[in-house]
This record gives structure tokens, C-alpha cells and sequence, in this order.
């Protein structure tokens, strides 16, 4: 792919993911399980600081690296929705001029 269709699809993604992102504030099931992680953070972070020093970087590195790949994988699989969702439009669209 070139890298300005890359660049346009990118940019597109990032739109949408801002839609979608206000969308899911208004989700009640959204809020109920940020409701529930506010609860537990101050839990966490009790146990999280009875670690030694090197623990606590481990572990924040393991953390800031799930995000970081899930978020390679959300961008992913929305482009291939997207490709879907194209070769989809164009398959009917022949099968709907062969009718």
C-alpha cells in the first residue's frame, strides 16, 4: 500500500476511533466497568507499592506493552473491516449489474 493511501486510511481510522470514543462514554456497560476499575485502583496500588522497585517496572512495562500491542490490533482489525466492508460494496455491485 502507498504510503499517502496508508497516510489517508490512517488518518480516517483516527476519526473514527474519536467517534467511537464518545459514543462508548454514553454505553452504561462502559461506565459500570470504569466505575468498577475506580474502585479497585486504590486496592491495586496498596500492592502495587509493597513491591521492590525493579518489580514495579516490570510490571509497568508488561502493562504499557499490552496496550500498546492491543492497540495495533484494534487499528487492524478496523482496517480489515474496512477492506471488508469495501470488497462487500464492490461484490454486489457486479452482482447487482450482472441481474
Amino acid at each position: 500500500m502507498k504510503s499517502l493511501t496508508r497516510e489517508a486510511l490512517n488518518s480516517l481510522v483516527g476519526a473514527r476511533e474519536d467517534i467511537a470514543l464518545t459514543r462508548i462514554q454514553e454505553n452504561a456497560e462502559y461506565s459500570e466497568v470504569c466505575k468498577q476499575q475506580e474502585q479497585t485502583e486504590e486496592m491495586v496500588e496498596k500492592i502495587y507499592q509493597q513491591l521492590e522497585k525493579t518489580d514495579r517496572i516490570m510490571i509497568c512495562r508488561h502493562y504499557e506493552g499490552e496496550v500498546h500491542k492491543t492497540s495495533f490490533e484494534i487499528n487492524e482489525l478496523y482496517l480489515q473491516g474496512l477492506r471488508d466492508c469495501f470488497k462487500l460494496i464492490a461484490f454486489l455491485s457486479d452482482f447487482q449489474s450482472e441481474v
